[in-house]
C-alpha cells in the first residue's frame, strides 16, 4: 500500500519587517503555530499527530492585491494512534508513533481582499531530516532513503520494484516470485524528498499580525509498504 501525507495546518504568521531591493519592497515574515497530521494509506487514520512549527519568509508586493512569497519552514510531522491495527509480515494491535521532520520550502502565490482576507496556493518541496518510528513501544529502525520495498538476498528476478505504486500494481505477473507476492520485504526507509501542494486563508487580526490556516497535501508517496488484511 502507498504511503502519501496530508495536513491540517494552523498557525500564527506575523509581517516583521521590510526592506528595499532592486526598487521592490521586500517584507519579511515570522511564522509560529502548530499542525495536525496524519499519513494515509498507513492503516492509521485521523490527525493525532500534533506538533509544533515555525518558519521564516519574504514577500514581494506585485499589486495592492497579488503577493508572492517564499518560506523557510521547520514542519514536523506524522501519524500517532493507539489500539490500532498494524500488519507488517504478521498481524496485531499495537501502538504506532511515527515522527517525520521536514525542512520545507513554499513557494506561495497570495491574493487578498480588502486588505482583510488573503489566500493562498503553492507549492512546497521538503527535505526529510530527521525521524522515528515506533511499533508497541520498539523502534523499527526505520531510516531516510529510496522508500521502496525489497528483493530478499537470493531472490532479485531483475524487475524494478521503484515501478510499485499501489496496490494495483501487484497484479503484474512479473511481481511474483513462487507464485507468492509476500516474499517481497517492505521497504525499511522513508524517502528523503517530498512535493506538496498549498492552500491557506490569513485573516488580519491587527496591523501586521496575521491567524492563518493551511492545508497540505503530498503530490508523491513517501514510502511504499505492504499491509496484511487483517480477520479478527
Amino acid at each position: 500500500m502507498v504511503k502519501r501525507r496530508f495536513y491540517l495546518v494552523l498557525l500564527m504568521a506575523m509581517l516583521a519587517c521590510s526592506g528595499k531591493m532592486n526598487a521592490q519592497i521586500f517584507k519579511g515574515e515570522v511564522f509560529a503555530g502548530a499542525s495536525l497530521s496524519q499519513i494515509d494509506g498507513d492503516e492509521c487514520f485521523g490527525y493525532r499527530r500534533f506538533t509544533g512549527q515555525a518558519g521564516v519568509g519574504a514577500m514581494l508586493p506585485v499589486t495592492d492585491w497579488f503577493d508572492i512569497a517564499l518560506e523557510v519552514m521547520y514542519n514536523p510531522k506524522g501519524a500517532l494512534r493507539n489500539d490500532t491495527m498494524i500488519a507488517n509480515s504478521g498481524s496485531f494491535h499495537g501502538l504506532y508513533d511515527c515522527k517525520l521532520n521536514y525542512v520545507e520550502i513554499p513557494l506561495m502565490f497570495y491574493f487578498t481582499d480588502k486588505q482583510r482576507y488573503t489566500f493562498g496556493i503553492g507549492a512546497a518541496y521538503g527535505r526529510l531530516v530527521g525521524l522515528s518510528e515506533k511499533i508497541n513501544g520498539t523502534e523499527t529502525g526505520i531510516t531516510v532513503g529510496d522508500g521502496y520495498l525489497r528483493w530478499p538476498d537470493g531472490y532479485q528476478n531483475g524487475f524494478d520494484l521503484s515501478y510499485i505504486k499501489s496496490a494495483e500494481d501487484l497484479d503484474n505477473p512479473d511481481f511474483y516470485y513462487n507464485d507468492s507476492v509476500m516474499i517481497l520485504q517492505n521497504s525499511n526507509s522513508y524517502k528523503k524528498n517530498d512535493i506538496s501542494i498549498c492552500a491557506d486563508l490569513r485573516i488580519r487580526i491587527w496591523e501586521g499580525l496575521h491567524l492563518q490556516f493551511r492545508y497540505q497535501y503530498s503530490l508523491v508517496p513517501i514510502r511504499t509498504r505492504l499491509f496484511e488484511e487483517y480477520n479478527p
